[in-house]
């Protein structure tokens, strides 16, 4: 065992559960074509960073035989709201003994080792790391013990949920580092500037 833990969060792909907020703009097996080509591309990227053990916390608990093919370790999700599951998710590898854990969602397609391990070089300094998304939200967190007050009174998928977590992150007089601003795929425009879909939204 390494001393970083990396855990990407994922969803079973079907249409209830992926890429809700193009429900209706997309046909629905496309959102989940996209969601898979998403989940696929990023494992490809993340699943063997030299000095990182991988993750993957899955929800709905029942699928983790579609998630044992990317060879890496499960982490059932917890129920709750999506701050309940990461945190559960966190205090999972902390109680196995990881020094360092960051977290990742998997619809991040500019998401790269490099990052992965710039956020870890930056939990040296600082007790959390975070990875700015450009529609207010975040595509990592990461920290160095775990801390549960900034999963608590965020408004998730929203332009706010950085904002807030950083209020809470202070609030309580912990140390932030911040990595790149990208993109992650919640739109329509996003998916197509990212060439994941053409103009008429099938996928490229």
């Amino acid at each position: 065992m390494g001393h970083n833990a990396l855990i990407v969060i994922a969803k079973y792909p079907e249409k209830e559960s992926v890429k809700t907020r193009l429900k209706g703009l997309i046909p629905d097996d496309k959102r989940v074509e996209l969601y898979v080509s998403l989940l696929n591309q990023t494992m490809r990227k993340l699943g063997k960073i030299p000095g990182v053990d991988t993750f993957i916390a899955f929800a709905p608990e029942s699928t983790g035989d579609y998630f044992s093919r990317f060879n890496v370790r499960l982490i059932p999700l917890q129920d709750g709201d999506l701050g309940t599951g990461m945190f559960h998710a966190f205090r999972e590898v902390f109680n196995a003994g990881y020094e360092k854990a960051a977290l990742v969602g998997a619809d991040i397609p500019d998401i790269s080792p490099r990052i992965i391990l710039e956020a870890f070089n930056a939990l040296s300094g600082s007790d959390l790391v975070y990875g700015p998304a450009k529609d207010g939200g975040y595509y990592l967190v990461g920290m160095r013990k775990l801390i549960r007050e900034v999963f608590e009174e965020v408004t998730w998928s929203s332009e706010k949920t950085l904002e807030e977590s950083l209020y809470q992150a202070r609030r309580h007089g912990y140390s932030v580092a911040l990595t790149e601003t990208l993109n992650d795929i919640d739109t329509i425009d996003d998916a197509i500037r990212a060439g994941l879909l053409d103009v008429e939204g099938d996928r490229c």
